[in-house]
């Protein structure tokens, strides 16, 4: 019986059969079946698979995005389900024609000859661990392939990981780590305190020992997850550091400037420890004990209520009782005699110029009646402004100039961005500016800024003088000055 609308095809019958397959016609049914046994072993094989790689993602998808998101796991579970449900079906479609017709000569193809649970181990080494932060790619690799989890998670791939967050912030030859457990033992650091109890899923890292004594791998676990945590921010710090080189600030042993293992299982026993101040003040928490200035630490400390009294917050300010917004509270900090203020939003006078560049993770800072946009803009400040008397150091002002009423290009100059310089911005009454000439780019030796205020542009520079030059006896700073101020038409203020 034919379809309504479609021609009559004459049937086949028994030799004409290979007839018509010679001329190109229509296969016979046992042919067919043949072909479709083929076909049909053929897409087996691609199940079996696409089986034992969905098992695996699935794995993987459960001890990494579905553990830390509920909400990428209810979503992402119709994707897995729909893969299994597409697997039934076609399995489905196998064993109806096998129930229906098996040809002769049909057999279930073998299966493939690497039967092995979940990914391969260079699959996890060299694809997904890379990608994953570092306290999930070590959570996860024991669940994940339990006979090579230490292989996949060791002490190279984490220092290949801390290379990584190095150079990606210009940190390399600023900040490193002890590369071998024979420096974390030997680092000359005092014994830390036992680190609080927490829960084991609240860790940095999943490996090391329990209580003072921390295993190499676990601090070069906490060193990555510091390190991996605010990649603006972290770029932020190169140019302070080499400041502070400059000015005689780094330990004796110069540059790097080596996280110590000691204070790390001291200060951040859990990542909990870790996000309990702003961001870039923790970030400068690993690094600023490592400073001092004329024999003390510029270690960053809390200051508690209990021990800040109303003097100090009057001289600072300050009379609020720590309420703040979002992420910032009104928080007082420490470092060294340096008492400051973190400020929330809510905080800012409604005409701060630093109001639209508001960054909780790099909040405005308030210090004796400054406002600074920013903690790390506050920083290279102090460096400058306040630590810049150590011996061997001989910062000198070089010249200083007043800007006359008809000095108009002055303005812009200390309020607009300054291409090929690091500038500072605070507010003191009114807006003063730092422009940075010359000491935050690697090999820099000497540091030469601009301080600008109400009316008046002054050279500081660390650079020694040489007598007898042709035009200036501070070449180095003077030159750059008078670029600078050439360019923005008040070159008539650079001294002849």
């Amino acid at each position: 019986m034919s379809v309504e609308g479609e021609p009559k095809r004459p049937r086949a019958q028994g030799g004409d059969s290979a007839a018509a397959a010679a001329a190109g016609g229509t296969p016979s049914i046992s042919e067919g079946l043949v072909r479709l046994a083929e076909r049909i072993a053929s897409l087996h094989t691609h199940i079996d698979q696409v089986s034992r790689e969905a098992a695996g993602v699935q794995q993987l998808f459960n001890t990494t995005v579905a553990a830390q998101t509920p909400f990428l796991a209810a979503k992402w579970v119709n994707v897995f389900a729909a893969l299994s449900s597409a697997t039934d079906a076609l399995r489905g479609v196998e064993d109806g024609v096998k129930g229906t017709i098996r040809p002769i000569g049909w057999a279930k193809p073998p299966p493939p000859a690497d039967s092995a649970d979940g990914l391969p181990p260079d699959v996890c080494r060299d694809v997904i661990y890379p990608c994953l932060p570092i306290d999930e790619a070590v959570c996860s690799a024991r669940p994940i392939s339990r006979a090579h989890g230490s292989q996949l998670v060791n002490e190279a791939f984490v220092q290949r990981c801390i290379a990584k967050h190095l150079s990606r912030h210009s940190l390399t030859g600023l900040i490193d780590v002890h590369r071998t457990a024979a420096d974390t033992v030997n680092a000359a650091a005092p014994t830390p305190a036992p680190p609080t109890a927490s829960s084991s899923s609240d860790a940095p890292a999943a490996a090391g020992g329990d209580g003072p004594h921390v295993s190499h791998i676990c601090y070069l676990c906490r060193c990555c997850y510091v390190l991996e945590h605010g990649g603006a921010l972290w770029c932020e710090w190169p140019d302070f550091i080499r400041l502070a080189d400059i000015y005689k600030l780094t330990p004796s042993t110069g540059l790097p400037l080596i996280m110590s293992a000691q204070w790390m299982a001291a200060h951040l026993p859990t990542k909990a420890d870790f996000h309990t101040m702003p961001l870039a003040l923790r970030q400068y928490s690993t690094f600023g004990h490592l400073f001092n200035y004329r024999g003390t630490s510029l270690a960053l400390t809390k200051v508690d209520e209990a021990d800040d009294g109303d003097e100090a917050k009057k001289e600072d300010g300050e009379e609020g009782d720590g309420e703040g917004d979002g992420l910032v509270t009104r928080q007082r900090y420490r470092i060294r005699d340096v008492y400051f203020t973190t400020v929330p939003l809510s905080a800012l006078p409604a005409d701060c110029p630093f109001r639209d560049t508001y960054d909780p993770h790099n909040p405005p800072i308030r210090y004796h009646g400054h406002f600074f946009p920013s903690f790390t803009a506050f920083m290279k400040w102090l460096v400058l402004a306040n630590w810049y008397g150590r011996e061997g150091v001989d910062e000198k002002q070089v010249f200083y100039a007043e800007v006359g009423d008809g000095d108009e290009p002055f303005q812009p100059l200390l309020t607009r961005d300054i291409d090929g310089h690091t500038t500072i911005d605070f507010i003191y009454g009114e807006r003063v500016r730092l422009i940075i000439l010359r000491g935050t780019e690697e090999g820099d030796t000497v540091a030469a800024y601009l301080w600008l205020t109400g009316g008046s542009i002054v050279l500081y520079t660390t650079e020694a003088e040489i007598e007898g030059q042709e035009l200036y006896d501070y070449p180095i700073a003077m030159s750059l000055a008078h670029a600078l101020l050439t360019k923005n038409g008040l070159a008539h203020l650079i001294p002849h």
